[in-house]
């Protein structure tokens, strides 16, 4: 093999390997999603056994039955993902296998040349007669040398034979474990869909059940609505009141430091825009929530989400639009909400239709915590990460659920994007 050929061998087999690689890497991470998944599965399932126990069919149950369709639909491409994965990996460890396969074929054919050559360079089988028959001595030092080169190239070629074999085990065992990895991925493809289609079938039946109910259950999401505006009036007032308390103490602490005792009404020594509206402190705690967008955790350890933030149609009932400041998400019987960041409890109200609420400041950010059945903290206490600050109450479909919102000053958040991916 020249030198230039080496190379090149050198440079497929690197190229195989980091292929094989980020394969194995992009299966890991699958394994983790699928397994995320399952487990959402069954936080799904547990959460529409408690609803379905309690009361009859309602929205909320076609509902938690349309989160679990999708979780099933999106493990199943998971699932199809890492069949994807595995079989061109089974592909790939045939040609590594095959390769192995022609690598110990041409060993063997070169230790057979070795044989060969030997035979013809001594032309009888006693080795010491070869030696002793020699004309002078360096003739016996060049057959001795020569016998041992040809014995050492026997040795070399065997023992490569031996290493490639075992090699080609490993790799025969790592192809096993492959296709049956693909076998049990397969199994439970089978099975999911199964499962996916007497959910459907089973979310078929309560929109069946639920047929003529429209007014009457319109006339339920309008008081649920009502009693979200309500909310809504409640935090703007709140939040209005909070930012003109922090608006007052950075003028104070600006006129302290200009020194004067009160701030000069129309002073314009300084441009407003260049006026810190919040006090350092204010300041670098709601840098540090900002910091964590897209990773904060969830208000409750466990659930889904059940109604989306923003202005968009009902997922069921025609002609009905929902308006949401927030989200809302369904949990477990008994859950607790808990703080999604270090703050401070800016106000603990009970509003009717959305029972009692905690408000949270982390600087000029807000969190709210409604539908709670119990509250755990008091206004102005310092809350910790994860704080338990109530309990979730059930609602009167039996559904156990939190209403959640975080805002900016005033400004509505979705806190969808703010919170970590489950």
């Amino acid at each position: 093999m020249t030198r230039r050929n080496r190379h090149i061998s050198l440079f497929l087999a690197f190229v195989m390997l980091f292929s094989q690689l980020s394969g194995q890497a992009s299966r890991s991470d699958l394994e983790k999603q699928r397994k995320k998944t399952e487990e959402q599965i069954a936080i799904t399932k547990k959460i529409l056994k408690e609803t379905k126990s309690k009361k009859q069919q309602s929205l909320k149950e076609i509902t938690a039955l349309s989160r679990l369709i999708e979780t099933r639909e999106s493990l199943l491409q998971t699932i199809s993902a890492e069949i994807s994965l595995v079989s061109r990996d089974v592909e790939f460890k045939k040609d590594e296998i095959d390769s192995l396969n022609s690598q110990i074929d041409q060993e063997k054919k070169n230790y057979a040349k070795a044989i060969v050559q030997s035979y013809k360079g001594t032309k009888i089988y006693n080795q010491a007669l070869y030696l002793f028959t020699a004309k002078s001595f360096n003739q016996w030092i060049l057959r001795y040398r020569f016998g041992k080169y040809l014995s050492s190239a026997q040795e070399l070629y065997l023992d490569r034979i031996n290493r490639k074999k075992d090699m080609l085990d490993a790799k025969l065992k790592e192809l096993l474990g492959l296709k049956q990895s693909k076998e049990i991925l397969a199994t439970n493809k089978r099975l999911e869909v199964k499962e996916l289609e007497k959910d459907k079938t089973a979310k078929n039946k309560v929109v069946v059940a639920l047929t003529g109910k429209e007014a009457e259950l319109k006339a339920k999401l309008q008081k649920q609505q009502k009693a979200k505006e309500a909310l809504n009036a409640q935090i703007n007032a709140i939040i209005a009141k909070e930012m003109k308390k922090a608006r007052e103490a950075q003028a104070k602490k600006q006129a302290a430091k200009n020194g004067k005792s009160t701030p000069e009404k129309g002073n314009k020594s300084k441009p407003e825009s260049k006026v810190p509206t919040v006090t350092p402190e204010v300041q670098q705690l709601s840098d540090n929530f900002a910091t964590n967008k897209g990773r904060l955790p969830w208000p409750v350890e466990k659930g889904f989400i059940t109604e989306r933030f923003g202005t968009h149609a009902h997922e069921k009932l025609d002609h009905v639009t929902i308006q949401n400041n927030g989200i809302d998400i369904q949990t477990t019987e008994g859950a607790v909400a808990r703080a999604v960041h270090k703050g401070n409890v800016t106000a603990v109200i009970a509003i009717p239709g959305m029972g009692n609420t905690v408000i949270i400041s982390h600087g000029e950010y807000f969190t709210v915590y409604s539908k709670l059945k119990t509250v755990s903290v008091t206004q102005g206490q310092d809350v910790t990460l994860k704080q338990t600050v109530g309990t979730v109450a059930e609602d009167e479909d039996g559904a156990t659920e939190i209403h959640f919102e975080l805002w900016y000053n005033q400004d509505k958040q979705n806190p969808e994007i703010w919170l970590a991916k489950k």
